[in-house]
């Protein structure tokens, strides 16, 4: 090589793949040629095979709190949206004789897949308040005497839980909907 090639960079450059040995059988001859002749360039090889010090860094952050405060804050923020969602679906029920539900549970199916990517959240919250909500109803108006003296209690009440259940299947066929929307949204995503 001429010397106005500056060799000690060659050598820097090529000094990782020459520990590897994974250098060409010339280009290896020529590495040790050289460094055999020069005692800085010995030096440099030697340095570059002690192997680094890695120092652990020591956090003073208590991981395990950091998540729980996240997840607890994230949960928070779930909780509100869900109820804000099941507010809005139960003022749009069909007990307010408003055909509304329809989107709106839907929208609540849709929203509480993504969030818990879980099918019985969906049922729990789109079933059971509308279930109580027209149970409820059904019995108050009993209480008050809006259905005459001819209606008897159990048949009432036995009735008032079929048409409840009914009410409560047609509002979560549609949070079913929204499920599946979910889960499709999801499966796009992927």
């Amino acid at each position: 090589m001429s010397n106005n090639i500056p060799v000690r960079s060659i050598i820097e450059d090529l000094l990782p793949l020459y520990n590897e040995d994974l250098l060409s059988e010339e280009t290896k001859e020529w590495m040790d040629e050289e460094i055999h002749n020069n005692k800085e360039y010995e030096e440099l090889v030697e340095y570059s095979k002690v192997p680094i010090e890695i120092e652990e860094v020591v956090s003073d952050v208590d991981e395990e709190k950091l998540f729980q405060k996240i997840n607890r804050k994230l949960a928070y923020f779930q909780i509100i949206f869900v109820g804000l969602s099941f507010l809005l679906a139960l003022g749009t029920s069909i007990l307010n004789e408003s055909f509304g539900f329809i989107l709106s549970y839907t929208v609540l199916g849709v929203v509480t897949f993504l969030f818990y990517r879980d099918l019985k959240i969906a049922f729990i919250i789109s079933f059971f308040p509308i279930f109580l909500w027209s149970l409820g109803e059904n019995l108050f108006d009993y209480m008050k005497g809006n259905l005459g003296d001819d209606v008897k209690f159990l048949s009432h009440f036995f009735l008032s839980l079929v048409g409840s259940a009914f009410l409560s299947i047609i509002h979560y066929v549609f949070a079913l909907v929204g499920n599946i929307i979910g889960w499709l949204i999801l499966k796009v995503k992927e």
